[in-house]
């Protein structure tokens, strides 16, 4: 018998909460993640794979940070540090070492859409002070295995444990979720949305608080670049909810005795 989830019951989750776990190698039935971005392969697991990441073939540096691998190295981003700065904020087509920059990564067939993307800049930060402020402070984690495997968390076997768990929910669920971290715990700020790449808030923020005595969890998708391909994989109403495994099951052993069982939130759910 696999594994169940009651709070994916409860609140009728249209896609399966998705377990990640290290693993020294890769599940037998899984698939190797290809591509640049980690949110696609995360898409299909959402239908139903197991995809894994490897710390040798895992192309995107946020990503490779996320899990644990290696720590972020802005120097290695075309450009150098203060073009990564520049594009996350104002842009690198102003300056002269940006426009060198542009002109290199045209030269050696970069994708235009990203090029595009750092000459004007993402904007997501408003200079590249706080873009390096941003950097900064970040935390760094450590990898317990070559191998990060993501797949449906019913795929797991009683008694197995993942690192996290995520579920991928609508506003009406965010709402239940955000509730029900709250439920058993001290004060009232259980659960964070902190600004970040999809990665981080799905991998580095979460395994990160999964260090802490009371683990938060992280409310993510708030990344307007993942969510350009989420959109387009999974629907443009999703955002995502992590937890610890210790929160989880936390949450887990209080569902039936929460407000999940009672009017306000039968009221919602019967609409």
């Amino acid at each position: 018998m696999f594994m169940k989830s009651a709070i994916a019951e409860a609140v009728s989750l249209r896609f399966p909460p998705l377990a990640a776990y290290y693993a020294q190698s890769p599940p037998a039935d899984s698939r190797e993640a290809g591509g640049m971005c980690v949110m696609l392969p995360i898409a299909r697991a959402a239908k139903g794979e197991t995809v894994y990441f490897s710390a040798t073939s895992c192309t995107c540096p946020g990503a490779s940070w996320g899990f644990g691998w290696a720590g972020f190295n802005p120097d290695l981003f075309p450009g150098g540090k203060e073009c990564f700065e520049r594009f996350l904020s104002t842009g690198n087509e102003h300056w002269e070492h940006g426009q060198h920059a542009i002109e290199q990564m045209k030269a050696h067939g970069v994708p235009k859409l990203f090029v595009q993307e750092f000459a004007e800049g993402e904007g997501f930060l408003k200079t590249p002070e706080l873009a390096a402020e941003f950097v900064d402070s970040m935390p760094n984690v450590e990898a317990e295995g070559q191998y990060m495997v993501i797949q449906p968390l019913e795929k797991l076997l009683p008694g197995a444990k993942a690192k996290l768990v995520t579920f991928l929910v609508d506003a009406d669920q965010l709402s239940a979720l955000t509730v029900l971290a709250n439920y058993a715990r001290h004060g009232n700020d259980n659960v964070r949305i902190p600004f970040g790449a999809g990665c981080m808030t799905f991998a580095l923020y979460p395994f990160h608080e999964s260090e802490q005595p009371a683990p938060r969890a992280i409310v993510g998708l708030t990344d307007i670049s993942a969510r350009f391909y989420m959109r387009k994989a999974l629907g443009k109403e999703f955002m995502s909810f992590t937890v610890p495994w210790t929160l989880f099951e936390e949450m887990e052993a209080n569902v039936s005795e929460s407000f999940l069982t009672r009017f306000a939130w039968k009221s919602i759910i019967e609409e």
